[in-house]
């Protein structure tokens, strides 16, 4: 007798509605769930594929011992009892012997966010270890830093009451098809411009009114041009500016320096798109502006966030129906524990960026590679890696091999074995999203009038011996004396807990799949401001002038600076390496380095490939299907030539997340994105804009 399981995706971070059907203990359908606020019955091709991790052989099926040397291949399969029971002991030992904070744990996107990331929060807050590390330098919290400088937390676009947009690096075509994507195109279909700013032409830009090809890393040039347009033809709300802004001044000096003319000299972007673009944003209103992830990973990344936490502000589309929301929170526990940490919490990491930090982000993938290599001020011991693979991930993966073999100890938690399990000490197997249950408090709304929390419902049994990440968590804090802080039999137990203050529990999300949608009046979402202000800033207001970050030592205005790596910053690299590069493409198939062993996807797209101009192709003796070299000084990348329009002529866009050693016999892009160069007040590496040079491979 086959069953239909309600339940929510998690092939990507927008949770959309699914309806498995099971028989069995097995999965023989899934289909779109119609009762779900956001995706209303839509899935992409991932969704589609999800039953495909079950079924996948690549799957870690039991908890493995390292036998030889790291990196040997060669494994012992052991019980889970005895894998907690070294670990444990191992973490005991380094607390006794150094200290808590010489253990760290590494987390990823794999098990998802917000809750699940919250448990992982709270074991390391009552273990006493500042040292959280993840990923998330190359996506999200840079501009996440950048707007609570300026306005506060991280907006939400209100595209179902605007008649104008401006998306910036981002699109929602490729990494939002069941979400934002259908809204930006209702939008417009309802009458709203669309303004697309990409060094890529992508599928938004196709449907765009106006779409600039930015040079990239300058964006924030590009920005601060059309801040002084605005500026000059007084296409600004002055009482606005006035009663809620500081800095004015020094912003309407600081943009005298980026005339569009001299501006379309750097972004190569003409200066009447830049004139046209900053007009159409002003006067249509109401305007919303919405960068995405092609922000990130640039050395000037926080800065160029600025700008457009700036442009908001000046055209009056902050907490404004129709602009850039800051939705109310719902109300929870303190899962994390935060209100535990001791004062000097991260005076005992190995912390490099403390706006960053202080933020509630955790740590980067950076600080932990540069403590592991300098020592300085201290070298973590021992390291859990969680549902993410820095290795993978980080920018030189030889250089984090080489960094994380200077460990004591690490284990990895996962449900494949990647690139970071080859020099394990412990390799654990994780359950899909489809093997167990969990709340989700969605980061990413159906709308922007709306919080919604809903159920992620186990459909079938855990895939041989493989554990949910708070299974794992949860035993794991028993083992080392946290039980205190982890009081619960189940998980279960601790999300009834945890939703307490929304007067609902996993009961009462199990009879309504849909999940808790909490609704705001226009009261309660607009122009918040003028009973609160902007409590998240010192002044309570916008800071043009950001203050938190002169007390920090950074720059408090936007000033833009050349990519670290670019033709203008390093001319005598130029000359080797003439192409600008990019190791960021992603295809909406996947998720980071996630799904390219599912066979449906690998179908799809099965190998890595770069988009080059056919005129710099043919300048290279390269066609359309060869395999070519992208080659940096830090190494070089084997990938499929694929001849495109949609990129310039000096620009080479290399595919992200293909190499995984389980999925297929492929370099890491990030064998040739540096280390060395980072935004200073984040982190992120620039992995974005690079300097490179193509070959075609030899046969």
């Amino acid at each position: 007798m086959s069953r239909v399981v309600k339940t929510l995706c998690q092939m990507c971070y927008f949770y959309c509605g699914l309806d498995v059907t099971v028989k069995d203990d097995r999965i023989v359908k899934v289909a779109g769930m119609k009762e779900h606020p956001g995706s209303r019955g839509r899935l992409c091709p991932r969704g589609l594929a999800a039953p495909q991790l079950v079924t996948d052989p690549n799957r870690l099926t039991c908890p493995l011992r390292r036998k030889g040397e790291r990196g040997s291949g060669r494994w012992q399969e052991i019980s889970w009892e005895a894998a907690l029971d070294e670990i444990s002991e191992k973490m005991l030992s380094v607390r006794e012997e150094s200290g808590a904070e010489y253990c760290a744990y590494y987390r990823g996107q794999g098990p998802g966010w917000v809750t699940n990331f919250n448990y992982v929060w709270r074991f390391m807050n009552s273990w006493g270890s500042p040292n959280l590390f993840s990923h998330s330098h190359l996506c999200f919290v840079p501009r996440a830093v950048a707007h609570a400088a300026t306005f506060g937390p991280f907006p939400e676009p209100d595209y179902e009451n605007t008649n104008c947009i401006l998306l910036i690096g981002y699109n929602p075509v490729n990494t939002s098809p069941v979400n934002y994507a259908p809204r930006v195109v209702w939008a417009k279909r309802s009458g709203a411009k669309l303004i697309v700013v990409d060094p890529r032409f992508t599928s938004i830009a196709s449907k765009a009114d106006l779409y600039l090809q930015v040079r990239p890393g300058t964006t924030g040039a590009l920005v601060l041009a059309m801040i002084r347009v605005i500026i000059e033809e007084g296409l600004y709300d002055r009482q606005f500016i006035d009663a809620w802004t500081v800095g004015f001044d020094a912003l309407e000096a600081l943009v005298q320096d980026y005339d569009p003319k001299r501006v379309e000299s750097i972004c190569q972007v003409p200066a009447d798109q830049i004139r046209d673009a900053a007009r159409m944003v002003a006067t249509i209103k109401p305007s919303v502006v919405v960068e995405g992830n092609g922000l990130d990973q640039h050395t000037n990344t926080v800065q160029t966030v600025r700008t457009t936490s700036i442009l908001r502000a000046l055209i009056k589309s902050v907490d404004q129906k129709g602009g850039s929301v800051m939705v109310p929170s719902l109300p929870f526990k303190d899962v994390q524990r935060r209100g535990d940490q001791p004062a000097d919490f991260y005076d005992r990491s190995v912390c490099e960026y403390p706006l960053y930090a202080r933020g509630g982000f955790g740590l980067t993938g950076i600080e932990m590679i540069n403590s592991l290599e300098t020592g300085n001020p201290f070298r973590v011991k021992s390291l859990i890696v969680q549902g993410g693979d820095p290795v993978a991930v980080l920018s030189e993966s030889k250089r984090v091999v080489s960094a994380l073999n200077k460990l004591e100890f690490l284990v990895v938690h996962d449900l494949y074995p990647t690139a970071t399990s080859r020099i394990a000490d412990i390799v654990l197997p994780a359950a899909s999203f489809l093997e167990r249950d969990l709340v989700l408090n969605y980061r990413y709304r159906p709308s922007a009038d709306s919080n919604l929390i809903a159920m992620q419902n186990q459909c079938i049994s855990p895939i041989g011996e493989s554990r949910s990440d708070l299974d794992f968590i949860f035993a794991l804090a028993r083992k080392v004396g946290l039980s205190e802080h982890f009081p619960w039999k189940n998980v279960i137990e601790a999300f009834d807990w945890e939703l307490e203050p929304n007067n609902i529990n996993v009961a009462w999300l199990k009879k309504n799949p849909g999940g808790f949608l909490r609704k705001y009046s226009p009261e309660e979402l607009y122009r918040k401001y003028e009973k609160n202000g902007f409590p998240s800033t010192p002044s309570g207001k916008i800071e043009f002038y950001a203050s938190r970050f002169e007390e920090y030592g950074y720059d408090p205005l936007p000033r833009f600076k050349e990519p670290a790596l670019s033709p203008r910053s390093m001319p005598n690299l130029a000359e080797g390496y003439p192409l600008i590069g990019s190791t960021c493409l992603k295809l909406g198939l996947h998720t980071h380095t996630q799904f390219r062993s599912l066979p449906w996807i690998r179908a799809k797209e099965p190998e890595p490939f770069a988009e080059i101009n056919p005129e710099t192709a043919v300048e290279a003796g390269i066609e359309d299907g060869d395999w070519m070299w992208m080659e940096t000084p830090k190494g070089r990348t084997r990938l499929r030539a694929r001849l495109t329009l949609a990129v310039h002529p000096r620009v080479v866009i290399a595919t992200h997340g293909y190499g995984e050693p389980y999925a297929g016999c492929f370099d890491l892009a990030n064998n040739i994105t540096s280390h060395d160069e980072r935004d200073p007040i984040a982190g992120p590496t620039g992995n974005r804009s690079f300097l490179c040079r193509i070959s075609r491979v030899s046969t």
